[in-house]
């Protein structure tokens, strides 16, 4: 191998080390000291003598000597003053090198990365806590006895869709806190639905989709979302004033309702097992969620035919479907003084 130029070294030393405070130590195989150089003091090594023991001044390497390889390296090793460090060990013929490298600003960015997945995994673990809530007895028994065959029923449920309105702006002026923010938004959509006996059929970016009607219940599943969406409304205004106190621009929230028969089935393997609904009113309540305004709440007929109670709340609206002119039943939070 041809020698390195000096000019090409030094420059090699100022890209790699000299930032990293470097100090060495020269040991002779039983772990004596023969030399020293660099900044040892920065790493707490202070009064070093020729022929002193290195574990007299790092007890953490007594044992190591004479090393059974060539080369060891001990990452981000915590030194008395509190310094972190990589300690790199090479042998030389009879000579044992250990170089001292400042790993302080690598420890720090290694407990912002843990300490962010640690956050991730409480996050994954309370939202399967709360999808597993008030499932009811019957699939709960279902999804128990389950071996893999496809399980499927024909129910009469109310299906909502929920889509947090302005959160793709909100994530294209922020770099960070954005997950913070959709897991805000989320639990104040995924709460009421649990409350009211709904189950979170999926999670699809900001867009929530629950099903009423699963779990027994002697409230109507009708009467269960629409409960649900005022709340989630209710919560959302909430935020809205704490980001508005904060000089943030408000979220919103959009909800649509359809009710209808559908088709639930419990899907999966073994070791994951989900649920899922298929039918019109699967898709309508999508479809009707998507023209909404922003906190604002859109009934198909068939749930505006069983909400007796609230119906004087919502005026009649006309929307464009797919197959022509589609009757729907609108609330708007900005219209009514209290929900």
């Amino acid at each position: 191998m041809p020698d390195i130029a000096p000019p090409v070294l030094e420059y090699i030393y100022d890209l790699l080390i000299r930032d990293r405070s470097p100090a060495f130590l020269l040991l002779d195989q039983d772990g004596h000291i023969r030399d020293w150089g660099g900044k040892p003091e920065f790493y707490a090594m202070t009064d070093l003598k020729k022929g002193d023991r290195i574990k007299d001044h790092l007890l953490m390497l007594d044992g190591l000597f004479p090393l059974d390889e060539e080369q060891m390296i001990l990452v981000c090793v915590e030194m008395e003053n509190g310094v972190s460090a990589d300690i790199h060990m090479f042998q030389e013929e009879n000579r044992c090198w250990t170089l001292f490298l400042d790993a302080t600003e690598e420890k720090a960015h290694q407990a912002v990365l843990q300490q962010k997945i640690n956050d991730l995994c409480l996050l994954r673990d309370k939202h399967a806590k709360l999808l597993k809530q008030h499932i009811g007895r019957e699939i709960a028994e279902k999804l128990l006895r389950h071996k893999g065959e496809a399980i499927e029923e024909s129910r009469y449920v109310s299906v909502l869709f929920a889509n947090v309105r302005g959160f793709t702006a909100y994530s294209e002026e922020r770099s960070s806190k954005v997950f913070k923010m959709l897991n805000t938004c989320l639990t104040a959509i995924i709460q009421p639905v649990l409350d009211e006996g709904g189950v979170v059929d999926k999670i699809i970016g900001e867009t929530v989709m629950a099903i009423f009607g699963i779990a027994s219940s002697d409230i109507s599943p009708s009467v269960q979302s629409l409960t649900a969406g005022f709340q989630i409304i209710e919560n959302m205004h909430s935020l809205q004033k704490i980001m508005a106190a904060e000089g943030q621009k408000s979220l919103g929230v959009g909800i649509g309702i359809a009710s209808g028969q559908v088709f639930i089935g419990v899907l999966g393997s073994r070791n994951r097992k989900t649920l899922s609904a298929v039918g019109p009113s699967v898709n309508l309540a999508s479809f009707l969620e998507s023209q909404t305004r922003s906190n604002e709440i859109l009934l198909d007929k068939n749930t505006f035919r069983k909400i007796d109670d609230f119906q004087k709340r919502f005026a009649r609206a006309t929307l464009r479907g797919i197959e022509g002119p589609l009757e729907a039943f609108s609330w708007e939070s900005e219209k009514w003084s209290s929900l």
